[in-house]
């Protein structure tokens, strides 16, 4: 059931030139995270997310220092490479001091146009729109530009329909791992949401209502194995999902801004485009790059947990990622407070050993059993 969702990740570029051939829309790199999509569709635009990816890195080290997360680097030596030839335009967020500075290496090294949508941090709902309103009319502009095409309210409405049905799909997909522990292989699982980052959404949709059709009937396993959540930034690298079926863990549910985070959001409103875009950001999944006072992370994760039957959680840290781990000490504490185990594991995009990782969980299963 998963195979068709592994033969894209396995084959990004393929799947990429593919599509932009078929549909002859322009392809447009999504930095991570949380830019509305939905603006690219309706611009007539072909939306591939770049999350990182695992290759060696070489001349990225001339523009980004070691000690700079994994995600940014491996980006941008993929630009530099010339793997990416076929981005026409890079759409920016700007969840973090790193991906602010990598927008900035961008325009100053390549011609290809850049987007940017700026997240404001402000503690009222009234500044973050009147910021925001700036902000969309200029990234609006932007895409129109690179696609020739203008966003019309039929084109973004059904834009908006076509992403909030992913979404619910998604949606269904961590609710059944939830309500049924161990149906689905935890790498099969992340493959299926990764697909997403590179197919058409219309295509993606049909794969999904066929993996539930797949699924519907099955059971999952009734079993001791350790249930865990995990938390972090970015699930990859996919391969350790692979270590923890090997262990025998069931992930019961994630916490990743390219996972639950992003797949938690609704459909976006386009009557008033600007509030939106704002609820799109804001709500409802609380991040540790996004500043929302009104929206506690600490008892987030633990309701999460407990929704989930989680027996711990595992902290999934890629290294040098600061929003995460100025966060994680916190989170951390609270949940101790609430007799929750946790464990953290550092991770590169581009390592190619897992075992010092494998040795990690296998002790930190050891202590969920005793």
């Amino acid at each position: 059931m998963f195979e068709p969702f592994y033969e894209v990740i396995n084959n990004v570029s393929k799947t990429v030139l593919k599509y932009e051939k078929e549909q002859g829309r322009p392809v447009v790199g999504v930095m991570p995270a949380y830019f509305p999509m939905e603006l690219i569709d309706a611009a007539g635009g072909y939306a591939v997310q770049l999350w990182g990816n695992n290759l060696p890195l070489g001349k990225s080290d001339a523009y980004l220092q070691a000690y700079c997360c994994s995600v940014a680097r491996s980006v941008l030596e993929l630009e530099l490479i010339g793997g990416a030839d076929m981005v026409k335009a890079y759409a920016f967020t700007s969840l973090c001091d790193t991906l602010i500075n990598l927008r900035e290496i961008y325009k100053m090294l390549f011609s290809k146009p850049t987007l940017e949508l700026s997240i404001p941090i402000t503690r009222t709902k009234e500044a973050r729109r009147s910021y925001l309103k700036r902000v969309i009319q200029s990234v609006v502009e932007g895409l129109e530009k690179v696609t020739g095409q203008r966003i019309t309210d039929d084109s973004l409405a059904e834009a908006a329909r076509v992403r909030g049905r992913t979404r619910e799909l998604q949606q269904r997909l961590y609710r059944l791992r939830r309500e049924r522990p161990g149906l689905m292989k935890n790498r099969g699982f992340y493959a299926a949401i990764k697909a997403g980052f590179f197919l058409p959404p219309t295509v993606y949709n049909e794969m999904l209502e066929t993996l539930h059709a797949g699924l519907n009937g099955l059971k999952g396993q009734d079993n001791k194995d350790p249930r865990l959540v995990i938390s972090g930034l970015v699930f990859d690298p996919i391969e350790i999902y692979g270590i923890l079926d090997e262990l025998g863990v069931v992930v019961v549910d994630d916490d990743f801004a390219n996972g639950w985070r992003t797949v938690s959001k609704g459909e976006l409103q386009v009557g008033d485009l600007v509030e939106g875009v704002t609820e799109f950001l804001f709500d409802p999944a609380p991040c540790c790059c996004i500043y929302n006072p009104d929206n506690d992370r600490h008892p987030y994760l633990v309701e999460k947990v407990k929704r989930a039957g989680a027996d711990g959680v595992l902290f999934w840290y890629i290294k040098f990622c600061e929003p995460d781990a100025f966060d994680r000490p916190q989170m951390v504490g609270r949940l101790e407070e609430e007799g929750i185990p946790s464990a953290t594991v550092d991770v590169e995009l581009s390592m190619t050993s897992f075992d010092a990782i494998k040795t990690r969980i296998s002790a930190f299963c050891e202590i969920l059993e005793g």
